[in-house]
This record gives structure tokens, C-alpha cells and sequence, in this order.
């Protein structure tokens, strides 16, 4: 097994085993738990039945441990497609560069920037590698509802009134976690076209997934026009699936 400098790790090969691993298990960071049952995915326990970060399996490809021998080490073959996905996520990382024209860059955006415009990276940076292929699964994820949510803008209209409860049947159209609020941010469409958000917190979330269709009621806290899309919003809360 080649023999890595811990100062002068060749990026595209951090990134081709970052992808390999991803593609095996999914993501998993410290606070991940067990995901493989529901994700398609094997397991990414320990014997101990604890959570291995991608993070932890990068870094031992790299720098394996000699008290393990050769024929016990975990092994990943890197494929065509490992390859090329490799080299679309450093693509795609390296457009955040764009945005500086339109913005100032968060720190985020900088660091990102500042690991795949570089060819060798440290031991350091693998952490931020080992993400990458669950950064990239989100930016894409997150462009697709970006179309999405301003087609449905260009013709949403409020429903319901302001203060009153009111009974919807919606389609769960994007799900996304906010750690900070352990809760989710559901943004659906009612009658194919009129934008309806809620927050769920994370306990109650239950087998909810984009795409379902569900019946829902909820106290109308506000309508307004979206900054972001100029399409009009109707928010709800106290929600309650039926």
C-alpha cells in the first residue's frame, strides 16, 4: 500500500476514496447514527455498535494502522465511476467561486474553495474531504428544489386565512434539517401550485418523505410574499397529520 505524507496527500486520491467510501455507507459524521437499514446502505457500526465517521475510514485508508495486518484492513476498489464522480464534485465545489462575483463568500464557501483548488492537502483537511460527496448530494438536492420551488411561485396564491385553523392536503415537496433546531423545514404544494411551510420537530417526523401525499391541519400564522422567490408563501404551525 503506497505511503502518504501526512503534509502532502494528493487531493484527487483523498477525493476518489472519499466518494468510494460514500458510496458504500452513505454519510456518517460523529453524531451519525446507524443509517443502513433505511438508506440501502451497509451497516456503519463498530463491533462496539457505535457509528464510524467517513472521516475515521478516510484516514485509515490513507494512514492504516500497523498493528492491523494487510489482510484485515477494509478495502475499496475505486472504479470508473468513483473517478468520475471525484471529478464532478471538485467541479461543482469549485463553482462556489461564482458567487463571490454576486456576494461575499460565508467561511463555508472559503474553506471548500480554498481544499479543491489545491492539488496535495494536509491530514488536516480530510474531515472537510470525507463530506464532500454529502455536500455535493445536498447542493444538487437543493438546486433541484430551488427550480422547483420558483415554478410553483410563479402562480402560488395564500390559502386559508390568517389566525384561523384550516385542513390541507398537500405533497411534501422539499424536507430539510435544521440542526441548530433539531426540526425540520417541510415546504409542500396544496392544489398543485400554492406554497405551504411548516416546521416539524425532529421526534415527530415519523416515514414523512419528499413526495408523499398527506392530510394535514394547521394554524395559519402568517402570508406573505417570499424575498427569495417573490412567490406567496402561507405558514402554518401547531400541525397536526391525519
Amino acid at each position: 500500500m503506497t505511503s502518504y505524507d501526512k503534509t502532502n496527500i494528493p487531493l484527487v486520491t483523498a477525493l476518489e476514496l472519499s466518494v468510494a467510501i460514500h458510496d458504500r455507507y452513505g454519510f456518517t459524521s460523529k453524531s451519525t447514527s446507524d443509517r443502513a437499514t433505511d438508506s440501502g446502505k451497509e451497516s456503519n457500526l463498530d463491533a462496539k455498535g457505535n457509528p464510524i465517521p467517513n472521516s475515521a475510514r478516510l484516514y485509515r485508508q490513507l494512514f492504516p494502522s500497523a498493528k492491523v495486518a494487510e489482510s484485515e484492513r477494509e478495502k475499496f476498489e475505486i472504479t470508473p465511476e468513483h473517478v468520475e464522480m471525484a471529478r464532478e464534485i471538485r467541479e461543482t465545489l469549485q463553482g462556489f467561486s461564482f458567487k463571490a462575483i454576486e456576494r461575499e463568500l460565508t467561511n463555508f464557501e472559503q474553506q471548500v474553495l480554498s481544499v479543491v483548488n489545491s492539488d496535495t492537502i494536509t491530514h488536516k483537511d480530510l474531515g472537510r474531504i470525507a463530506s464532500f460527496p454529502n455536500v455535493y448530494e445536498r447542493k444538487i438536492s437543493q438546486d433541484a428544489w430551488e427550480e422547483r420551488e420558483s415554478e410553483l411561485a410563479r402562480n402560488s396564491e395564500f390559502v386559508g386565512e390568517v389566525l384561523h385553523r384550516a385542513e390541507f392536503d398537500v405533497v411534501i415537496e422539499n424536507v430539510r434539517y435544521l440542526s441548530r433546531t433539531e426540526s425540520y423545514l417541510i415546504c409542500a404544494s396544496e392544489s398543485g401550485k400554492n406554497i405551504i411551510k411548516f416546521f416539524v420537530p425532529e421526534r415527530k417526523l415519523g416515514d414523512i418523505a419528499e413526495g408523499d401525499t398527506i392530510k394535514l391541519t394547521g394554524y395559519i400564522k402568517k402570508q406573505e410574499v417570499s424575498k427569495y422567490h417573490g412567490g406567496s408563501e402561507t405558514v402554518i404551525n401547531r400541525v397536526k397529520f391525519l
